[in-house]
């Protein structure tokens, strides 16, 4: 039997192979001394192949502190950049100074009216000047008449019946008003701080011995607020276009959907004080300068979004909000008509429109009285 080896020895354990988890681990570490050479350390071998995407894993979870650090700190960003929009809007709007009109825009071209001799109530409309030499008239407008046609048929300038009447938006006289006509060509001043006699005579090109016989002057020493005639005197193409309501045009076409002057604000539901005009069309309608100026501001100004603001002449300023886009840059000449961007949406609105102020002087006035809306 024994020589048929049915039978094991199990006494000969050397022959089969057991795995030892231990002696394995043991055996696949390398020893490296240290360079003091009293200790040594072990170090696993690498089993494993390095791959392409075991590198990119690895520089993943290197960098992920940094990238959630990056990405939380773009989060808080976002979120107060809304915040800081809203109180540079705030403060923008809480340290500009708004002055309502009082009268007549136009204080600073047109006289306030002439001092009559003899006063009292029912003689508004025949009165008589304290002007040598000069007679007034009264003329009733009638259906068909025009400044114009007026002035050529009492032989008179456009300009004299302009400051004789304080007229506004001359251009459209209203059926059955009472005129005042001078029987001469000239126009009415009301002297201002600083004016001098000869000032004014430069000015116009009127002689001071002139000026002087017509308003009776006994010495060329004249009082602020006085009126004067100055004979032959004309108006300047600014001061005309004023009277006459030419001076600024429609900044964009459309539907006026709200006027200036107090209403329900339609955000927060409280009366507040709408310090221009709303012109509503699609996004994208060309807005243009009312007049020619210089661009002051172009960007975005919180609640009113896209913002335009323009200066003119005479201390005139206007204003162009809730744009679609914007196609001047600050410190750009423009002329009237010219595009300065599109009709839009942008900023606190309830709709596409374009929000239009005028200001003068640090006095706001209203569109309706210098443009007429078709």
């Amino acid at each position: 039997m024994e020589n048929n080896k049915i039978f094991i020895d199990y006494r000969k354990r050397s022959e089969i192979t057991f795995i030892d988890k231990k002696k394995n681990l043991i055996e696949n570490q390398k020893l490296h001394p240290k360079k003091s050479g009293m200790k040594r350390v072990y170090i696993k071998k690498n089993m494993q192949q390095s791959y392409p995407g075991n590198l990119f894993f690895d520089l993943m979870k290197i960098k992920k502190r940094s990238l959630l650090l990056t990405a939380a700190c773009l989060l808080i960003f976002s979120s107060f950049l809304p915040i800081y929009i809203n109180l540079n809007s705030y403060f923008w709007e809480k340290n500009r100074v708004l002055y309502r009109e009082n009268d007549i825009i136009y204080n600073l071209f047109l006289v306030e009216g002439i001092e009559e001799q003899g006063s009292g109530p029912g003689t508004n409309r025949n009165k008589s000047y304290s002007l040598p030499a000069l007679k007034i008239g009264a003329y009733r407008v009638k259906k068909g008449d025009s400044l114009f046609g007026i002035s050529h048929k009492f032989n008179v300038t456009v300009d004299t019946i302009i400051t004789a009447n304080n007229l506004i938006n001359a251009q459209y006289l209203k059926i059955g008003t009472v005129l005042k006509i001078p029987n001469m060509s000239g126009i009415f001043y009301t002297v201002k701080r600083g004016d001098s006699l000869s000032e004014i005579s430069r000015k116009y090109s009127v002689s001071i011995n002139r000026i002087a016989d017509s308003n009776d002057l006994s010495s060329s020493v004249i009082r602020l607020r006085q009126k004067l005639f100055i004979p032959g005197g004309t108006l300047s193409d600014w001061e005309r276009a004023v009277a006459i309501g030419t001076l600024f045009k429609v900044p964009v076409k459309g539907r006026l959907t709200s006027k200036i002057g107090f209403r329900i604000d339609p955000f927060t539901k409280k009366r507040t004080y709408h310090a221009g005009i709303d012109i509503a069309n699609r996004v994208g309608t060309p807005v243009c300068a009312a007049q020619y100026g210089k661009v002051v501001y172009a960007g975005y100004r919180g609640n009113f979004g896209k913002m335009v603001i323009i200066i003119h002449p005479q201390g005139y300023r206007t204003v162009y909000a809730h744009l679609h886009k914007i196609t001047v840059k600050k410190g750009q000449a423009v002329k009237q008509g010219e595009r300065i961007g599109s009709l839009g949406n942008s900023g606190r609105s309830t709709g596409p429109h374009l929000h239009f102020e005028v200001h003068q002087n640090r006095k706001i006035l209203d569109p309706l009285k210098i443009i007429k809306l078709n």
